[in-house]
């Protein structure tokens, strides 16, 4: 019997203890996440670079290239690991508000690609290889829904927007030219360079959303373990460009190796306006009022930087 009352008395306990963490008041969530890409599309140009993997054989004597194989390429930039920290506050039994704070970098993906061997040494010629990464800070005003139980194991669904409120598209280009196509280019001089390109693409505002179902369980006073599967949709336009390394060697038509710099670049291919359209007005290559020291235009591109994934953390509630 004192058996029997010793039990009772320790599952009211632990309904009371489940209860009172479930109760009206405020909470801290740290959060750590790993999120997969759902919905694969082709990346945006790099430049003149389209998103390729080009393989070829090249001429050396007339430059004509013959295809060997090509395949577009396909990715998200949200796939990668996220680190957060969300205040809650709960009215009630099933309804909480949640704002969470979240820093974000993806895994880098290879943008575009381009590889050409001689076609009579099969000596390789050239390569090109841009990939890209993004990092970003947002934030995400959710509404959560709870079932409401005494049990140790309770689960709740959410919904809400993301509000990208800082990040970059980062691009790094390593190029290796002995064919003079790109060396010729940056100098009429050249006839060869290696080059480390990198660039920042500042996105325009935008909102996303979100939703998750998940749950928690308590493994304490006030503090519970939680996951959750969360599906994100974030797309982001281009704003603005900057080219910030530009950095090789190049070898002129008479052999001499010379440095290449930054400074080599002329304004408008170091920095870019994305635009939703452009016209003749515009100052991009081709155009009569084309004008190199000025910044150059272009048409804004998209990426998404949602995806699926899962969170994992800590409840602590005061």
């Amino acid at each position: 019997m004192k058996k029997l009352l010793l039990s009772a008395v320790v599952m009211v306990a632990a309904s009371v203890n489940v209860l009172a963490q479930d109760g009206r008041g405020f909470y801290l969530k740290p959060t750590g996440s790993y999120f997969i890409k759902v919905t694969p599309v082709e990346f945006p140009n790099v430049g003149e670079l389209e998103p390729r993997d080009r393989v070829f054989n090249i001429n050396p004597l007339t430059g004509a290239q013959t295809l060997i194989s090509e395949e577009a390429i396909t990715g998200s930039f949200g796939q990668g690991w996220r680190a957060g920290l969300t205040g809650g506050f709960r009215f009630n039994s099933v309804v909480a508000f949640e704002m969470g704070v979240n820093y974000f970098e993806s895994e880098k993906q290879t943008m575009a690609r381009q590889t050409g061997y001689n076609q009579f040494n099969g000596s390789q010629l050239l390569s090109i290889h841009s990939r890209g990464q993004v990092k970003a800070l947002d934030l995400t005003p959710t509404l959560v829904f709870h079932v409401p139980t005494s049990k140790n194991f309770r689960p709740y669904l959410k919904m809400g927007a993301v509000l990208p409120v800082y990040g970059f598209l980062e691009i790094s280009t390593d190029i290796n030219d002995q064919t003079g196509a790109v060396a010729s280019q940056i100098n009429p001089a050249l006839r060869a360079v290696e080059l480390t390109r990198e660039e920042r693409i500042e996105p325009r505002p935008t909102i996303g959303f979100l939703g998750a179902a998940g749950f928690s369980v308590p493994i304490g006073n006030k503090i519970s373990f939680f996951s959750e599967i969360e599906y994100r949709n974030v797309s982001v336009s281009s704003k603005e460009k900057e080219v910030r390394k530009f950095e090789g060697t190049g070898t002129t038509l008479l052999g001499t190796r010379v440095p290449i710099t930054i400074n080599d670049l002329p304004t408008a291919q170091r920095y870019t306006d994305y635009h939703k359209r452009i016209d003749q007005n515009s100052n991009t290559p081709g155009n009569t009022n084309y004008d190199p020291n000025q910044r150059g235009d272009d048409l804004r591109s998209y990426i998404n930087i949602g995806g699926l994934g899962m969170n994992v953390g800590l409840k602590i509630g005061f």
